[in-house]
């Protein structure tokens, strides 16, 4: 979740914008890959504390435009506990009483943000869907490891199921990291015997944590946003090495001959995970699954809520609130 850099932290030509994005997408990411380039590289976090204030960073950067975005919309936000998790509510201006939600799990390579700081994507899925989002607030590495951390959105999960809400009118998303948390929390409800949610959209997901896939060696140093080297890390407080192919860690090595629900997967062509974007589709259709891969030229990690105004994110919110309309009961 940092802009890419050199060794000597300057952003060289290959981050320049293509000529193929929309002039829109153009003016928004040539200010940002500039911005990027005057930051310094980070560093390895070596303690919870070093983890703790990277993470403050992180949030100093990101929670103003998050924020500005959901205000913008109109939409409101509001804490509150479900299933002893703390979570937060993005409910749209025009919120459809209709029995439906969206359950979102926030992204941020696991050591990252809060539901409180990334609000922008939940709200433009809420604006267009008309639905509220519930965005968990799980706990983050190296004190959230993987099994606790699945374990809460299960926990979630359960008690809208017990309390207010059919399975069947409601949809789960995840960004980035949290693209593969959603698929893994999926695999472990249907190990448990648990319902699934109704439709799975996945934005930009981080569904094998070990590095692998041709994209982290062709385009690892054509993403202006991601590194090989912090993922690295991340992945290493999120999950041992032993269990960083573990289904419910890293999705595409998941079994998926038994049920999993309709998905869509969207990202962009300049991300280091195009791989697990390709290869987390052909396993859910090898299991004989709906699934959709639908790709944006020239677009960076999660851009739907980097350039909200531009044609293609906006097309891209659209084709995913089609999607959950298609699948989630009324």
């Amino acid at each position: 979740m940092t802009i890419n850099q050199t060794d000597a932290g300057v952003a060289p030509s290959r981050f320049r914008v293509p000529e193929t994005v929309s002039p829109e997408a153009s003016a928004i990411l040539k200010v940002m890959y500039e911005a990027g380039e005057q930051q310094p590289a980070p560093t390895r976090p070596e303690t919870t504390a070093d983890f703790d204030n990277a993470n403050k960073l992180m949030e100093a950067a990101f929670a103003p435009w998050n924020q500005q975005l959901a205000a913008t919309l109109g939409t409101t936000i509001r804490r509150e506990t479900i299933g002893d998790v703390p979570v937060v509510r993005i409910t749209p201006r025009e919120h459809r009483s209709s029995g439906r939600a969206l359950l979102y799990v926030h992204g941020g390579a696991y050591v990252y943000f809060s539901s409180a700081t990334l609000v922008g994507l939940p709200a433009l899925i809420a604006t267009a869907t008309g639905d509220e989002v519930i965005s968990i607030d799980y706990t983050l590495a190296p004190r959230g490891r993987w099994q606790a951390v699945t374990d809460q959105v299960l926990a979630v999960w359960k008690t809208l199921l017990a309390s207010v809400l059919d399975a069947r009118s409601i949809g789960l998303f995840g960004d980035s990291a949290d693209g593969g948390l959603a698929a893994g929390a999926v695999l472990k409800m249907r190990d448990q015997h648990l319902p699934l949610p109704a439709a799975l959209w996945l934005v930009s997901p981080w569904s094998d944590i070990t590095g692998l896939g041709d994209t982290y060696e062709t385009l690892k140093d054509a993403d202006p946003i991601l590194t090989p080297e912090s993922l690295a890390w991340a992945a290493d407080a999120y999950a041992d090495v032993a269990d960083q192919k573990h289904p419910y860690v890293s999705p595409v090595y998941g079994d998926y001959a038994k049920p999993f629900p309709p998905t869509l997967i969207q990202g962009g062509t300049r991300e280091i995970f195009l791989s697990n974007f390709v290869r987390q589709y052909q396993v859910i259709r090898d299991g004989r699954h709906e699934a959709v891969l639908d790709l944006y030229e020239g677009m960076p990690h999660v851009f739907h809520s980097l350039v909200p105004d531009a044609p293609e994110s906006k097309t891209a919110v659209a084709r995913a609130a089609t999607f959950f309309d298609g699948y989630l009961d009324r």
